[in-house]
């Protein structure tokens, strides 16, 4: 992952290593309430509060997985040609399942500070404020972030995962956990 961080103060990650399954070692961090309308603080403190770029993309950082999933693609698709000897629906299976795992192939940005998550994918953005984001949960190779308190599938499916390398990911969980505990909504003199 290629990641900037702006910010030279880095918080330190809470790390579980009760084993070495990712599953085990995955934590969950809540928001705590906040109220409508507290004071963010004033605006030159948004610049000295943290902020990290990061840049997911498989195609290029996790290269090896991406060929395997193509061979898979390849593969499967082979199968759906053997069956239907129809070179149309074989085409149709494997453009389809080359678009539905699109952000392998896209690189996406993240752009993590005072004003929420900023996602840009082919030039588009999306701002998400740190009152949309419920909880995070984290394990050895990202975080996900989830727009629900409950755990359900469709606050699975609603969620997103931003991955990050070993250098980058404990700055990636403390910027989180910066502002998701609310020390970014105390006033700053």
């Amino acid at each position: 992952m290629e990641s900037k961080q702006e910010d030279p103060q880095q918080l330190p990650a809470q790390t579980d290593s009760k084993s070495s399954s990712d599953v085990e070692r995955t934590q969950t961090y809540i928001q705590k309430d906040i109220p409508r309308g507290a004071s963010t603080g004033s605006t030159s403190a948004l610049a000295s509060r943290p902020e990290i770029h990061v840049v997911c993309w498989p195609l290029k950082f996790y290269w090896k997985k991406t060929w395997i999933i193509l061979l898979s693609y390849f593969l499967g698709t082979c199968v759906v040609y053997s069956l239907t000897t129809n070179p149309l629906v074989a085409s149709v299976v494997l453009l389809a399942l080359v678009s539905v795992s699109w952000r392998l192939w896209i690189p996406m940005q993240y752009s993590i500070g005072p004003t929420g998550i900023t996602r840009s994918v082919l030039g588009r953005q999306r701002q998400l404020g740190w009152t949309m984001i419920r909880r995070i949960s984290q394990d050895s190779r990202g975080v996900q972030v989830f727009f629900d308190r409950t755990a359900s599938i469709q606050s699975i499916l609603q969620s997103f995962y931003i991955t990050a390398d070993a250098d980058d990911l404990e700055s990636l969980i403390g910027v989180f956990h910066y502002y998701l505990s609310g020390q970014s909504k105390r006033p700053t003199h």
